[in-house]
């Protein structure tokens, strides 16, 4: 017969060594890219390319990456010249497009990161140092963290460097695989008619957007279309099969200005030969100064659910499920 107090001390350790166990962090080679960082923890998986721009290129649940990844670029790394490659992944641009058009600054899109690996309490985590641009005039600095449930938080800092004050926002991009839905909240007092903006696309040409019930939600169709809304989130969620990635990022700031013609929540259309869909937040408008730095402050969820998501109709029932059972914040 076990003594009492000897199973009590062997629960304990292995509750302990379970509760204190944080995610591994590993230098690997990840699809021909040398000195990438991959982040574990149980099921979850991270990946950080630094060669691309500390790009993340891989967040997976028992293997399934919700990243698209452009095989065609798979291991190459290019001069900086103003060509835009499309390699996939989340980065940070800055906003409004407006005021550079095309292609993105490809310092802050591609330059090659350092990463820096700490300890906080036996938890590891990265610092993603992006190069500095001249040409935008900002850097990016980032802060991630990946946790045992696989919530991953995401801390974007933007900071002025050697111009004078630049009014830019955050914009985070990030290209996720498809066939897929996409939804968010609209502010309920939103200034947009339709609730919802065209950025690129003729409205009149598309089914893949839809405002229903307070909800954006778009259907990936395979058409190049861009569109932005006023939301205060609490999130953006990709839906595929029986998977959710979630998106969480801060309501609007009621008093300040946003690019992409006021807008806090964009989704992109790429056609069907690449196949690929942008969920985007963008921060504020900021004027900093040299030196000055503002920050977007993301957290990501990833997580099979009871059921595959087969058409929008279903997306209202499934979403108060997922409040109900407390996966997402509730509205309110």
């Amino acid at each position: 017969m076990i003594n009492k107090h000897l199973m009590i001390i062997i629960i304990l350790v292995s509750f302990g060594s379970c509760a204190g166990a944080g995610p591994s962090v590993e230098c690997v080679d990840y699809r021909g890219w040398s000195g990438s960082y991959r982040m574990s923890a149980g099921r979850y998986s991270l990946v950080v390319v630094p060669a691309i721009g500390g790009r993340i290129m891989e967040y997976s649940l028992d293997g399934r990456n919700v990243i698209w990844e452009n095989a065609v670029e798979f291991g190459k790394v290019y001069e900086i010249t103003n060509d835009w490659r499309n390699y996939g992944g989340y980065k940070t641009w800055v906003s409004p497009q407006d005021y550079w058009h095309w292609p993105p600054d490809p310092i802050l899109d591609r330059g090659k990161a350092n990463v820096e690996v700490f300890d906080r309490d036996g938890r590891k985590w990265l610092r993603i140092i992006g190069q500095p641009s001249l040409k935008s005039g900002v850097m990016f600095i980032k802060e991630l963290t990946l946790d045992e449930n696989g919530e991953v938080t995401l801390i974007q800092k933007m900071r002025a460097v050697g111009k004078p004050p630049t009014k830019w926002g955050i914009h985070d991009v990030t290209q996720v695989k498809t066939p897929c839905f996409v939804v968010f909240p609209i502010r309920s007092d939103t200034r947009v008619p339709g609730g919802i903006r065209y950025l690129f696309g003729d409205p009149k040409k598309t089914a893949q957007f839809t405002v229903r019930d307070g909800l954006c939600i778009t259907s990936y169709h395979g058409q190049v279309y861009q569109i932005g809304a006023e939301s205060d989130g609490p999130w953006m969620i990709w839906f595929q099969d029986d998977m959710a990635y979630v998106k969480l990022f801060p309501p609007m700031k009621r008093d300040a200005e946003y690019g992409d013609r006021g807008s806090s929540a964009v989704v992109f259309t790429s056609d069907g030969k690449l196949g690929y869909l942008e969920m985007e937040i963008l921060g504020p408008l900021i004027d900093l100064s040299d030196g000055e730095e503002t920050e977007l402050i993301e957290r990501w969820r990833l997580f099979r659910l009871g059921e595959c998501v087969k058409s929008p109709y279903s997306i209202k029932r499934i979403i108060s499920e997922m409040e109900r059972k407390g996966l997402i914040p509730s509205r309110g």
